[in-house]
Protein backbone atom coordinates (compact mmCIF):
# COMPACT_ATOMS: atom_id res chain seq x y z
CA UNK A 1 0.00 0.00 0.00
CA UNK A 2 1.57 3.20 -0.73
CA UNK A 3 1.56 6.28 1.09
CA UNK A 4 0.16 9.05 0.28
CA UNK A 5 2.23 12.62 0.19
CA UNK A 6 0.61 14.40 2.66
CA UNK A 7 -2.13 11.95 4.26
CA UNK A 8 -2.58 11.15 8.00
CA UNK A 9 -3.82 8.17 8.29
CA UNK A 10 -4.23 4.87 10.37
CA UNK A 11 -3.51 3.56 6.80
CA UNK A 12 -0.51 4.43 6.40
CA UNK A 13 0.69 1.91 9.10
CA UNK A 14 -2.74 -0.38 9.11
CA UNK A 15 -1.05 -3.08 6.28
CA UNK A 16 1.86 -4.17 8.13
CA UNK A 17 -0.21 -4.17 11.09
CA UNK A 18 -2.67 -6.82 9.82
CA UNK A 19 -0.50 -8.89 7.96
CA UNK A 20 1.19 -8.89 11.65
CA UNK A 21 -2.05 -10.29 12.97
CA UNK A 22 -2.46 -12.26 10.62
CA UNK A 23 0.67 -14.27 11.49
CA UNK A 24 -0.16 -14.05 15.32
CA UNK A 25 -3.60 -15.71 14.25
CA UNK A 26 -1.89 -18.70 12.44
CA UNK A 27 0.87 -19.73 15.33
CA UNK A 28 -2.51 -19.54 17.87
CA UNK A 29 -4.38 -22.20 14.90
CA UNK A 30 -1.23 -24.41 14.81
CA UNK A 31 -0.47 -24.08 18.45
CA UNK A 32 -3.80 -26.00 18.88
CA UNK A 33 -3.39 -28.11 16.05
CA UNK A 34 -0.04 -29.24 18.05
CA UNK A 35 1.93 -28.71 15.24
CA UNK A 36 5.50 -27.53 15.93
CA UNK A 37 5.14 -24.95 12.91
CA UNK A 38 3.99 -22.49 15.18
CA UNK A 39 6.83 -20.92 15.97
CA UNK A 40 8.32 -20.29 12.97
CA UNK A 41 4.99 -17.80 12.53
CA UNK A 42 5.73 -15.53 15.76
CA UNK A 43 8.90 -14.01 14.03
CA UNK A 44 7.51 -13.09 11.02
CA UNK A 45 4.13 -11.41 12.95
CA UNK A 46 7.13 -9.46 15.61
CA UNK A 47 8.44 -8.48 11.97
CA UNK A 48 5.51 -6.91 10.73
CA UNK A 49 4.92 -5.29 13.61
CA UNK A 50 7.86 -3.76 13.97
CA UNK A 51 7.43 -2.18 10.87
CA UNK A 52 3.93 -0.92 11.56
CA UNK A 53 5.70 0.56 14.63
CA UNK A 54 8.16 2.51 12.29
CA UNK A 55 5.29 3.81 10.12
CA UNK A 56 3.15 4.88 12.84
CA UNK A 57 6.25 7.14 14.03
CA UNK A 58 7.06 7.88 10.50
CA UNK A 59 3.32 9.23 10.09
CA UNK A 60 3.73 11.08 13.48
CA UNK A 61 7.06 12.65 12.67
CA UNK A 62 5.06 13.66 9.47
CA UNK A 63 2.39 15.07 11.84
CA UNK A 64 4.49 16.99 13.57
CA UNK A 65 6.69 18.68 10.39
CA UNK A 66 2.93 19.82 9.16
CA UNK A 67 2.66 23.83 8.82
CA UNK A 68 -0.99 23.86 9.16
CA UNK A 69 -1.89 22.63 12.55
CA UNK A 70 -4.94 24.49 13.19
CA UNK A 71 -6.61 23.67 9.41
CA UNK A 72 -5.97 20.00 9.98
CA UNK A 73 -6.68 19.60 13.46
CA UNK A 74 -9.66 17.41 13.29
CA UNK A 75 -8.09 14.87 10.86
CA UNK A 76 -4.83 14.76 13.35
CA UNK A 77 -6.84 14.27 16.31
CA UNK A 78 -8.57 11.64 14.74
CA UNK A 79 -5.42 9.61 13.46
CA UNK A 80 -4.23 9.99 17.40
CA UNK A 81 -7.72 8.27 18.49
CA UNK A 82 -7.49 5.46 16.14
CA UNK A 83 -3.84 5.09 16.96
CA UNK A 84 -4.51 4.95 20.85
CA UNK A 85 -7.47 2.98 20.23
CA UNK A 86 -5.59 0.41 17.92
CA UNK A 87 -2.73 0.00 20.07
CA UNK A 88 -4.42 -0.35 23.83
CA UNK A 89 -6.35 -3.10 22.21
CA UNK A 90 -3.35 -4.55 20.65
CA UNK A 91 -1.02 -4.48 24.26
CA UNK A 92 -4.31 -6.20 26.14
CA UNK A 93 -4.16 -8.76 23.80
CA UNK A 94 -0.80 -9.56 23.82
CA UNK A 95 -0.49 -9.04 27.76
CA UNK A 96 -3.34 -10.87 28.50
CA UNK A 97 -2.01 -14.12 26.13
CA UNK A 98 1.61 -13.85 28.01
CA UNK A 99 -0.42 -14.11 30.88
CA UNK A 100 -2.35 -16.87 29.75
CA UNK A 101 0.70 -18.55 28.24
CA UNK A 102 2.09 -19.06 31.95
CA UNK A 103 0.82 -22.46 33.27
CA UNK A 104 1.58 -23.84 30.05
CA UNK A 105 5.35 -23.37 29.62
CA UNK A 106 6.22 -26.85 29.15
CA UNK A 107 4.05 -27.21 26.23
CA UNK A 108 5.48 -24.29 23.95
CA UNK A 109 4.51 -21.73 26.29
CA UNK A 110 7.43 -20.12 26.32
CA UNK A 111 7.54 -18.99 23.43
CA UNK A 112 4.31 -16.97 23.29
CA UNK A 113 5.48 -15.30 26.54
CA UNK A 114 8.95 -14.11 24.84
CA UNK A 115 7.08 -13.06 21.83
CA UNK A 116 4.17 -11.37 23.69
CA UNK A 117 5.86 -9.15 26.38
CA UNK A 118 8.44 -7.63 24.26
CA UNK A 119 5.35 -6.30 21.94
CA UNK A 120 3.41 -5.33 24.08
CA UNK A 121 5.90 -3.66 25.69
CA UNK A 122 6.43 -1.62 22.00
CA UNK A 123 2.94 -1.21 21.60
CA UNK A 124 2.69 0.95 24.73
CA UNK A 125 4.68 3.20 22.70
CA UNK A 126 2.12 4.47 19.86
CA UNK A 127 0.04 4.16 22.37
CA UNK A 128 1.61 7.01 24.60
CA UNK A 129 2.58 8.86 21.41
CA UNK A 130 -1.26 8.69 20.58
CA UNK A 131 -2.47 9.84 24.03
CA UNK A 132 -0.15 12.94 24.30
CA UNK A 133 -1.13 13.54 20.47
CA UNK A 134 -5.00 13.64 21.61
CA UNK A 135 -4.27 15.98 24.41
CA UNK A 136 -2.25 18.32 22.21
CA UNK A 137 -4.88 18.34 19.33
CA UNK A 138 -8.04 18.97 21.02
CA UNK A 139 -11.15 19.84 19.27
CA UNK A 140 -12.98 22.89 19.75
CA UNK A 141 -16.05 21.11 21.06
CA UNK A 142 -13.88 19.26 23.66
CA UNK A 143 -12.20 22.70 25.22
CA UNK A 144 -15.41 24.26 25.44
CA UNK A 145 -16.85 21.42 27.22
CA UNK A 146 -13.84 21.83 29.92
CA UNK A 147 -14.49 25.54 30.06
CA UNK A 148 -18.34 24.96 31.36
Amino acid sequence: MLKQPGGISIFNYCFALGVSEVFFLSSFYLSILEVSLFAIALPFSALFLIFSLYLFLRTHKSVKNLPNHEERRREIHAFYHQSFGIFTIIFSVLLFTALAYIPLLENGGHFYLLYCVPMALLCLIPSIISYKGMKLFKLETDRNLTKI
